[in-house]
């Protein structure tokens, strides 16, 4: 009697084990959300306020022959400051920011294109 109960007992373990294992991996994520590094509040911040200081640059250099220069050197910033916030925001956050990101060098590129030789 115990002979037949460790069989059956260890049959359906077998039965068991790799089903709940193989249902434990279709139910998990393809690929789970990164987590942001720690250092990307700080990253964010200062590609932030770069990209704020070559927009006020920018700004006062408009009428300037230093003014496809300036709008150059804010191209970069922006494409600096969208692989950060790509790197480190996510969910709702991200999609508006990198789509801001995203028209805003789009832009500028067209004007540096079209005004500066």
């Amino acid at each position: 009697m115990v002979k037949r109960f460790a069989i059956a007992f260890i049959a359906f373990l077998a039965i068991v084990i790799p089903s709940a294992f193989a249902a434990a991996l279709m139910a998990a994520p393809a690929r789970p959300a990164p987590l942001p590094p720690a250092a990307c509040a700080h990253d964010l911040a200062d590609a932030n306020a770069g990209a704020a200081a070559m927009h006020a640059r920018m700004q006062a250099a408009a009428k300037s022959s230093a003014a496809c220069d300036a709008t150059r050197l804010y191209f970069l910033e922006l494409v600096k400051t969208r692989a950060v916030t790509a790197v480190c925001t996510t969910g709702v956050q991200r999609a508006r920011a990198l789509g801001r990101l995203d028209s805003d060098v789009e832009r500028l590129n067209r004007d540096i294109a079209t005004t500066c030789r």
